[in-house]
This record gives C-alpha cells, sequence and structure tokens, in this order.
C-alpha cells in the first residue's frame, strides 16, 4: 500500500499546505481540539494506485478512562474541473458526505470509514469524559497507470472498445494531478468514465476501480443491444463494428445501417469535425446542399444553449454516431 504523509505537527493549526510551492492543492483549514499523539493537522493521506484506502490511525492523548465515543465526517465538494491540470475554478455541483460513530475502550481508532473508498476533508471528533478532541486530515487520491487500468479492464466480458472510450473520455485519469481530486465534468460526469446517469456514488467517483467497474456495466448494455441490433437476421458483423456501435450508443442513438449486403456508417449524418459529438442529419432539407463548413458557421453560435440551442433554424444534434467517429480517430 502506497502512502505519502506530509511533516507531521502536534499542535493546534489554522490551517495548512503541502509545503510544495508548485501544488496547487488547496489551503486546508482546521479548527482542531485537544492534544492527539496522531495524525497531524492539516496531515495528507492518499487512496493508492491500487485504489486501497489509507491506512490513518487516530490517537488521542487522555488520563480520562473509557468508554471513548467517536465522531466522524468525511466530505467533499465537487466542483468542476475538465482535464485541464490546473487551478479547478469550476462552480460546485454537489457536496458527498459519508459520517459514522461509535463507543470504544481503545484510545485510537484506524479510520475504515464504512468500508468505503473515499476522499475528501476527512475530521474525527472524540468525546472522552469532560475533554473533547477534534481533528481534521485530508484524503486524496492517485492515479494508476494506463496498464493497470487495461489489466483491470480484461477481467470483464462484453466491453469490445471501451478501452478507447475510456481513453477519449479521461485519458485515464480519475484524478486531476494538479490538485489529487477526481475528474469532474459539467455535465456532472465524475471520474476515469465519466459516470453521469445513473448518478455515481461516493465510492464510484474516488475509488477508480468502482469507477471503470460501473462504467463497464453500463457499457456491457449498451453491447449486449449492439450485438442483438448487428447480429439480426444472423447478419456478419465484425469487433470494430461492434465497438463502433456500442460507443455510438454510449452517446446516444445507433451508428450503422444496413444496405442490403453490409452493415455501413450511417450515410445521412454528416459530423462537425471542430466538435466531438455534434452533427447534422442531411435527410432534413434545411441541411441539405450545404457542406459541413457552411453548417457549422450557421449553428456554432447556439452549440453553448446545448438542447435550448436546436430548433427548425438550427436543426443541428448531438449524435452518438459522431461521437464514435471522434472517439475512433483521437
Amino acid at each position: 500500500m502506497s502512502k505519502h504523509h506530509a511533516k507531521k505537527h502536534h499542535v493546534k493549526h489554522a490551517g495548512t499546505t503541502n509545503g510544495n510551492a508548485d501544488s496547487l492543492v488547496k489551503v486546508v483549514v482546521t479548527s482542531d481540539k485537544g492534544e492527539w499523539v496522531r495524525p497531524g493537522a492539516g496531515d495528507k493521506f492518499y487512496i493508492d494506485e491500487s485504489a486501497a484506502f489509507p491506512e490513518v490511525v487516530f490517537e488521542i492523548k487522555t488520563d480520562s478512562p473509557p468508554p471513548y465515543d467517536w465522531e466522524w465526517k468525511i466530505e467533499w465538494n465537487a466542483h468542476v474541473s475538465g482535464l485541464a491540470e490546473r487551478i479547478r475554478t469550476g462552480r460546485k455541483l454537489k457536496t458527498f458526505t459519508e459520517t459514522g460513530k461509535f463507543s470504544s475502550e481503545a484510545k485510537l481508532w484506524q479510520a475504515d470509514l464504512n468500508t468505503k473508498v473515499v476522499g475528501g476533508k476527512l475530521t474525527v471528533s472524540v468525546k472522552a469524559g469532560g475533554d473533547e478532541f477534534k481533528r481534521t486530515v485530508v484524503v486524496m487520491g492517485k492515479n494508476p497507470s494506463k496498464d493497470d487500468v487495461i489489466a483491470f479492464l480484461n477481467t470483464f466480458h462484453d466491453v469490445t472498445g471501451f478501452g478507447k472510450l475510456i481513453e477519449q473520455e479521461s485519458k485515464f485519469k480519475n484524478f486531476i494531478n494538479a490538485d489529487e481530486e477526481p475528474v469532474v465534468a459539467g455535465d456532472s460526469g465524475y471520474g476515469m468514465t465519466q459516470l453521469t446517469t445513473p448518478a455515481p456514488t461516493f465510492t464510484q467517483i474516488w475509488s477508480w476501480k468502482e469507477n471503470v467497474r460501473g462504467g463497464a456495466h453500463l457499457f456491457q448494455e449498451k453491447q449486449t443491444a449492439a450485438k442483438h441490433y448487428l447480429g439480426q437476421s444472423r447478419r456478419h458483423y465484425t469487433d470494430e463494428q461492434l465497438a463502433m456501435e456500442t460507443i455510438s450508443r454510449w452517446n446516444g442513438g445507433g451508428y450503422h445501417t444496413w444496405n442490403g449486403q453490409a452493415w455501413e456508417r450511417n450515410p445521412t449524418m454528416l459530423c462537425d469535425s471542430k466538435t466531438g459529438n455534434i452533427g447534422w442529419n442531411t435527410s432534413i432539407a434545411a441541411n441539405q446542399g450545404k457542406s459541413e463548413d457552411d453548417l457549422h458557421e450557421r449553428d456554432k453560435g447556439q452549440f453553448y444553449q446545448m438542447g435550448a440551442g436546436q430548433n427548425a433554424e438550427h436543426p443541428w444534434k448531438y449524435s452518438g454516431v459522431c461521437y464514435a467517429d471522434h472517439v475512433a480517430n483521437h
């Protein structure tokens, strides 16, 4: 298990940083109470590359007899990050929390957080007789290697093409290295596979393995539908066609049409090469006889409005076909 600890201090702190001038990790504000043996105020611990929760032991110094009443809370504010390695300045989408309490005869507790792998600001409080203790530390995350993710993916069935999708969505990153918090997209997509719907759990966001597991489950559902579609009437299809059909359905809608002899890419969909998943149905009169550049110039001012920007005068659409093409070409 990989653990990274900042230099420890055992006095009250108003706040601490990790001491690295090049780091973008935020200042941790604490309001600690009591005398602690460990950990130090504002210490940082890391969910490691294997998605294992770190060993974090809280120990108080007191002459009061047991029992000791313990209470803990871990909280993380999910701010939009994108994939850029920089200070995230995006809006807050949601606050995730996990809490617990128990009574113990021991003066120490190894945090297990209900066996969940989650991160953020972890605050532990203890009541010992008339004494009160409070300590705050931070749990961050480390990214796995691409090879480790691929090896994990190989333990699943019916995920042909999912590696390409992860490469496109996150470059195999579950965390932004700059601040060691999970990737958060503006459309509420979280982590390595950009889980969006259904909304991911706290653990699915912070454990890259659970994030991939959740994404693989959804991808398998899309792949099952793709197999049924491509295999209808005992029609032949290749692994590449299966991957493209599944990726297209992941983003919305099928990729192929049957031309009477073989499966082919939907010929009516013209894609905007300047975006990732925007295109035009050329069977619609308003889009006929126009080039990609013509259609892009006509509609680009509407893209930022998303669904609200699609109308009879601007009949562009989000297209699974275009998304699959983008994934395949990047």
